[in-house]
């Protein structure tokens, strides 16, 4: 243990997440809040879930039969610097406006407009740039990176470093959405293109293994099957394929010997059926139960492959009920406990 401290009273918000004492020198995965929804293109309010999951984590007990003692090594939160927050707000009342137009207007963007997404497209290459340089300070100290946003866009910087430090990565997402849009309502970095980017600008990763998706366009369709990195389980073909008789365990482990060694987590939280996120920014029908998800991070685990760092995004707080950061906060923790398991 890093410290003395009774996991069964980990109720005080004086401590850090989940209820643990901040330790951040002796932690071994720190968690990097990152509040962005500049170019959410539905419902946005993702740049509120970092505060909502940190603050729904004191009600998760931190006793986990299969990893009861993996919190031991240590989990900090890392909140996010002022001009980030600042920077999100100002930017996204200009996105808004862009999205807006292109919505209901049948006509190119005035000169205006035109200047406000060259300033949000660069707004995001600052975001990249925030999250990068916090990915490779936890990198240097030998920590764990996790980024908690925010909207799906922000796992950008963090794949692209963690990429560099381990050729031949291997992308796990987690997701309703294939991400592979090009360009989506012009933004270059927004969340609809995250993957898309990846892929063709970080030429280090190894591949990327999709699942659960069930809502894309024929050009996301198209760019994935003429892609040797991209292996997609769409959600469909698996509830199909247990239809007729597949268990969960054989599509897993399918899922699972399909990824390298070293494998990133990029978790959109729309993966898991929307009773289970029903305010997040574009949710979709049907997709994974909480217990098939988790199921899989066990499967990697158990693989004996290497969790080098994760993101969860996408998360909306639920003003009324607190449902969808509380669902958020427990995902949050098994990702943790399931990285911290995997490291060798």
């Amino acid at each position: 243990m890093i410290f003395p401290f009774d996991p069964d009273k980990n109720f005080s918000k004086k401590n850090g997440i989940f209820g643990i004492p901040k330790d951040e020198t002796n932690a071994s995965l720190i968690i990097n809040a990152v509040p962005w929804d500049v170019t959410t293109s539905y419902r946005d309010g993702t740049a509120f879930a970092p505060e909502a999951i940190l603050e729904a984590s004191f009600q998760i007990d931190l006793y986990d039969t299969q990893f009861p003692d993996e919190w031991k090594k240590g989990i900090y939160f890392a909140q996010c610097e002022d001009w980030i927050m600042d920077l999100n707000s100002f930017e996204r009342r200009k996105s808004k406006i862009i999205i807006e137009h292109i919505e209901n207007i049948d006509e190119p963007l005035p000169e205006r407009l035109k200047r406000a997404q060259d300033e949000v497209n660069d707004a995001c290459v600052q975001m990249n740039s925030y999250v990068a340089a916090k990915v490779n300070k936890c990198l240097a100290f030998g920590k764990i990176p996790a980024v908690l946003g925010g909207e799906h866009s922000v796992s950008y910087g963090a794949i692209s470093e963690i990429s560099k430090k381990y050729p031949g990565l291997g992308v796990l997402q987690f997701d309703a959405h294939a991400d592979l849009r090009q360009y989506y309502l012009d933004f270059k970095f927004s969340h609809a293109s995250v993957m898309r980017n990846l892929i063709e600008n970080a030429h280090e990763i190894g591949c990327l293994v999709q699942v659960g998706v069930r809502d894309l366009c024929s050009e996301e369709f198209n760019f994935a099957k003429n892609s040797n990195k991209i292996r997609t389980f769409y959600n469909t073909a698996m509830a199909e394929r247990m239809f007729e008789g597949e268990t969960w365990n054989t599509i897993s482990n399918e899922i699972v010997d399909s990824l390298p060694q070293n494998v990133y987590i990029s978790f959109d939280i729309d993966a898991l059926n929307p009773y289970l996120c029903p305010h997040t920014g574009t949710p979709v029908p049907e997709g994974l139960t909480f217990e098939q998800a988790v199921y899989i991070l066990k499967k990697i685990v158990k693989s004996g492959r290497n969790i080098v760092g994760f993101d969860l995004v996408e998360v909306v707080p639920d003003k009324e009920n607190q449902w969808d950061e509380m669902v958020g906060s427990r995902l949050l923790y098994q990702l943790c406990i399931h990285a911290l398991a995997s490291k060798k």
